[in-house]
Parts: structure tokens; C-alpha cells; sequence
């Protein structure tokens, strides 16, 4: 399989530039959160509440199928070791299943869906990815397991692990709650915590879902051009999403700002962990690194 990486002195370049940028923006977020807020609500826009009910569903989805991958690759029949690792796998591919089906049967949208719809149609998602991948080729399949490694991870470590470990102390109050209480003095700016009072504006997971579609870049990357450009729409996706939760009062825009941030880091480590972004045909590459790539 010929696949890519990106030229480090350019990767590493992107990088510091997205790390500055995401500083200055902290500090001006710190000073306009509320104005942003102000300037830009809007309960009644109907993309954003859309994005709202079910802007989750695309990177619960690519979790799902990336388990799937990895689930159709274990062989459990190998030891107690491997068998219990894919009892896990397989229930983290069921969890990013039914948080698929729980988004597009209504619960974002404040509905009350049905429990046998919600189940019945996390089975059969698992299911049907199973039927479909046995059409696929072992080795083909063996190519996405990093990618299907990040896939899956992601939405669980940066949307709901790392999402949740920061909202419960933190205690933001939303601009929308805001709003219902008629007490602007309950602002607060993202650096001053105020504890678990049961308000989770800071930082947002919606956003952070929003970006967890980032790996399906990793899926197409035997072109450049091809990973380019796919990573390009998967970060704009992200910028709808956040801006989406700024719009309908949910979040600050700095509650999206670190949730990106964080999901964005999340990607880049599970990334380079899993090795999921090969090196590159078109730079220069030395006789050690050819032996290298054979052996393995």
C-alpha cells in the first residue's frame, strides 16, 4: 500500500502556527466570550439546532465502523488476553453504534426514543458491518487498523473521557441558561472554575464530536492530494459544529476553542501512537527505512 506522511518541517510548521493561534485566541475569548455570545445568538436558527440534534451522528458512526474494522481483524480464538480485548473492543463498537442511534432516533431533539428502536438498530448497524466487511480483503482491512484504531478512539477519549473530566468541576454556566436565569452576573470567563453546580458549558462536547470526524482522513491516505483535502472538509465540519453551539447559546466560544483544541491534540497523538499516517513515496527515503518497512 503506498501511503504518506507529511514532510515534518512542514507538519511541525502547521502545528506551532495552530498552537499560537489557538493562544491568542484563549486570550481574546477570556476578554469577549459574552459580546461573541451576544453578537451572534440566535435560538431560532434552524441549521444550528439541526447540528445540535444530530451533528454527533458523523463521527459516532466513523467510531462504529472503525471498530467494525478492528472487531472483523481479532482473532479471540488466540488466548484469554486477546479474547477479552475483543469483548472490549467489541463493546466500545457497540456503544459508538447506539450513541448513533440514540442522536438520529431524537435524543439531542429532547424526544423520548424508543428504547427497541434504539437497540434493535444499534444490533443491526454492528451486524450489517460485519456482513458487509466479510466482502472485504483481510489485508485490505489490515491497511485501516491504525486508522481504524484512531477512528474509534477518538470520539470516546477527546468527546466523552476527556469532555466530562473537565465539565463536571469546572461549573460554567451556558449563555442560554443564562439567559432563562435573567442574571448577567452568573458570566464567568473560562479561566475561574466554579466547581460542580451542575452547569457544563466549559468545555463542549458537541464540538468536540464535531472534530473526532478527523480521522476519517486517515481512511484515504495513499494520495496527498486525496488526504489534503478530506482533512480540509473534516476541519470545517469541526468549525460548523463549534460555531453552531455558539449560535444557540450552549457554549462560549471559548468552551468549543479548547474542545477543538483538545480533540485536535487527542487526534494528533492517537495518530503518531498508532502510526496511522505512513510515510510519504514522494519524499526521500533512505535504504534503512525501505529494509525497515519490508521487515514490518
Amino acid at each position: 500500500m503506498t501511503t504518506f506522511t507529511p514532510r515534518r518541517s512542514a507538519y511541525r510548521t502547521l502545528i506551532w502556527a495552530g498552537l499560537a493561534l489557538w493562544a491568542v485566541l484563549a486570550i481574546i475569548f477570556a476578554f469577549t466570550d459574552e459580546a461573541i455570545s451576544d453578537a451572534l445568538y440566535n435560538p431560532h436558527s434552524g441549521w444550528a439546532d439541526f447540528l445540535e440534534c444530530y451533528g454527533q451522528m458523523p463521527a459516532a458512526f466513523l467510531g462504529a465502523i472503525g471498530g467494525s474494522i478492528l472487531l472483523r481483524l481479532s482473532r479471540p480464538s488466540q488466548g484469554a488476553r486477546q479474547a477479552l480485548a475483543s469483548a472490549g473492543l467489541l463493546l466500545l463498537t457497540v456503544l459508538m453504534a447506539l450513541a448513533f442511534m440514540a442522536d438520529a432516533t431524537g435524543l439531542q431533539a429532547k424526544a423520548d426514543p424508543n428504547p427497541g428502536i434504539v437497540l434493535g438498530g444499534t444490533i443491526a448497524i454492528v451486524l450489517l458491518m460485519q456482513v458487509a466487511l466479510r466482502f472485504a480483503g483481510r489485508e485490505r482491512l489490515e491497511n485501516l487498523r491504525p486508522a481504524s484504531k484512531v477512528a474509534v478512539a477518538l470520539p470516546l477519549i477527546a468527546g466523552i473521557l476527556t469532555v466530562w473530566m473537565i465539565k463536571v468541576p469546572w461549573g460554567r454556566w451556558t449563555y442560554r441558561d443564562i439567559l432563562e436565569a435573567g442574571d448577567r452576573l452568573l458570566f464567568t470567563p473560562w479561566y475561574l472554575p466554579q466547581g460542580n453546580n451542575g452547569h457544563h458549558s466549559f468545555i463542549s462536547g458537541h464540538t468536540a464530536f464535531s472534530f473526532s470526524v478527523l480521522p476519517i482522513a486517515l481512511f484515504f491516505s495513499r494520495s496527498r492530494t486525496v488526504f489534503n483535502t478530506i482533512l480540509t472538509l473534516a476541519l470545517t465540519w469541526g468549525l460548523i459544529g463549534a460555531l453552531s453551539r455558539v449560535v444557540v447559546g450552549a457554549h462560549f466560544a471559548a468552551d468549543t476553542l479548547f474542545a477543538a483544541g483538545l480533540t485536535i491534540t487527542w487526534f494528533v497523538v492517537l495518530s503518531r501512537r498508532f502510526r496511522a499516517i505512513p510515510e510519504s513515496p514522494d519524499s526521500p527515503r533512505s535504504a534503512d527505512e525501505h529494509t525497515e518497512q519490508q521487515h514490518q
